[in-house]
């Protein structure tokens, strides 16, 4: 089978519901001061725009996908470089102050470590570049919940 943009995203995507539940209890074991990170369900993982109502009023949420393509010309090929994102949405109502950035941390950490300890599984791609993106607030709109949001962004060079 021929890789593409659809076959990675899907396979960073089964990678991270395959690994981020063992990762999450790690990292929690490891800081035991009583902040647990929960585990999203397959409803909650959304990708690009495909948000909608039912989706966005959640607690938690992981969006997922490219957002970036470039074409680089080879002497005998056709290489691509692609920038995919896992990005963690949570709105905790009456969290104590501090803790939601720190979940954010962890869950960033998670995604992470989880691209760097598994990165040779993708034997189509010549590398992958996983950076850290600093905890922000998104809001959809003036009537949306506003989210805290944190995560990474995955480079990578597929090689056709």
């Amino acid at each position: 089978m021929k890789c593409d943009i659809e076959i990675v995203e899907d396979k960073l995507l089964e990678l991270v519901k395959d690994k981020l539940p063992a990762k999450l209890a790690e990292i929690d074991a490891e800081k035991a001061d009583g902040v647990t990170l929960d585990v999203p369900m397959d409803a909650q993982y959304f990708n690009g725009t495909d948000i909608d109502e039912e989706v966005i009023n959640q607690g938690i949420l992981v969006r997922y996908g490219i957002v970036e393509s470039e074409a680089i010309s080879l002497p005998s090929a056709t290489a691509q470089d692609n920038t995919y994102i896992f990005l963690i949405y949570l709105n905790e109502l009456n969290a104590p102050q501090g803790e939601l950035r720190k979940k954010l941390f962890r869950y960033s950490r998670a995604f992470k470590e989880i691209f760097e300890e598994n990165f040779r599984k993708f034997t189509f791609l010549s590398g992958m570049d996983v950076t850290v993106v600093a905890p922000a607030i998104w809001q959809e709109n003036d009537r949306s919940p506003a989210y805290k949001v944190g995560g990474v962004y995955i480079k990578t060079a597929m090689v056709g």
